[in-house]
């Protein structure tokens, strides 16, 4: 591995914690699930890729088809637990350019305007205790299936 990618995988504060990111409700052997500490909304959370990689285009196709049924896992499970409708996907990696993906279950009576705002994190929404073994139980049925990793 060449310095530059060293160095990138040491300023990574997800390689070096990824603990750090928020409450684990999901982990197996290439991805997790947090609920994002932010609580912009309660179900704000994010699919992480473990390997260090900036994009989807980064991983192969069966790693790619894995990171999908993780998204859609979660996504699923956020939604049943919030009663949402409309799940907000947002992919940036400024911040922290590691492959992660947010999603905001919303309500589908928001406007744009009012999604911005939970996207700006100019909001924030309590969870309640249990929420994140809820979306747990959730992850863990939708889960069963999978292939092991």
């Amino acid at each position: 591995m060449d310095t530059a990618r060293n160095d990138k995988l040491i300023d990574c504060s997800f390689c070096s914690n990824l603990e750090q990111a928020g409450t684990l409700v999901y982990e197996d052997g290439r991805c997790a699930v947090f609920l994002h500490p932010d609580s912009a909304v309660a179900g704000h959370a994010m699919v992480v890729w473990k390997r260090h990689v900036e994009n989807v285009a980064d991983l192969d196709d069966e790693e790619r088809a894995h990171f999908s049924r993780i998204h859609a896992a979660a996504e699923r499970a956020l939604l049943d637990v919030t009663r949402t409708e409309r799940a907000i996907l947002l992919k940036l990696g400024i911040q922290t350019p590691h492959l992660h993906l947010h999603i905001y279950p919303v309500s589908m009576a928001l406007d744009r305007n009012a999604v911005q705002r939970i996207i700006d994190g100019k909001v924030r929404e309590e969870r309640h205790v249990h929420f994140a073994d809820e979306v747990r139980l959730g992850l863990r049925r939708l889960t069963a299936a999978f292939p092991k990793t």
